[in-house]
């Protein structure tokens, strides 16, 4: 039996003073997005807190090591060397009949590298657009909120960006759904730290 810090067995009144004592549990339904230094034609596009997503996955986050292969068994010990987040943030937003989701990720894709007939002429060339200028100072945020609403914890994403667009379904099997955009956003580091 496992016993808990004040030497009393894992009753159920025990457990309920874990929770008690650490205000509850968190409901994952409890928080809001929104974006900060997003390029001008983004934050002219749409206001950054209007774009609320029905789901945010946030990824893994991984660390690479590398084998010092000091005599011995094996490959010896594994050597931390860096950080990583394979697999970004994922975000699923609803799409309204006047696409405004939609318009805004492209233009943000475009933004970042597009040319062709995506800006207009298929003779125009690919374009790249500067890192320092269009991803760099964007950060987005996700505020955890407690019952009441009240911030109680804020993920703060640095250089983030969107990477990819997943795979929009059209179908004429589900006639009562509505459809949905799912992108994944690609960072470069991240902050956890209690609300203010």
């Amino acid at each position: 039996m496992a016993i808990t810090p004040n030497n009393q067995t894992n009753s159920i009144t025990a457990i309920k003073d874990f929770f008690d004592r650490h205000q509850g549990l968190q409901r994952p339904n409890r928080f809001s997005m929104s974006f900060n230094g997003l390029p001008t034609i983004l934050s002219n596009f749409i206001p950054a807190n209007d774009l609320q997503p029905l789901s945010v996955m946030i990824g893994a986050r991984a660390i690479d090591s590398v084998a010092d292969n000091l005599a011995g068994y094996g490959l010896g010990r594994s050597v931390p060397r860096s950080q990583k987040f394979p697999q970004g943030v994922m975000l699923t937003f609803a799409v309204t009949n006047d696409h405004f989701i939609t318009d805004f990720y492209d233009t943000w894709f475009n933004l970042i590298y597009s040319g062709g007939r995506q800006r207009g002429t298929y003779k125009t060339p690919f374009q790249l657009s500067y890192y320092d200028d269009i991803i760099a100072p964007t950060q987005m945020k996700i505020n955890i909120l407690d019952p009441n609403g009240n911030i109680n914890r804020i993920y703060t994403f640095f250089e983030i960006y969107p990477i990819e667009c997943l795979p929009i379904e059209l179908t004429m099997m589900k006639t009562n759904d509505y459809m949905t955009y799912q992108v994944l956003m690609m960072f470069r580091d991240f902050t956890f730290k209690p609300g203010t």
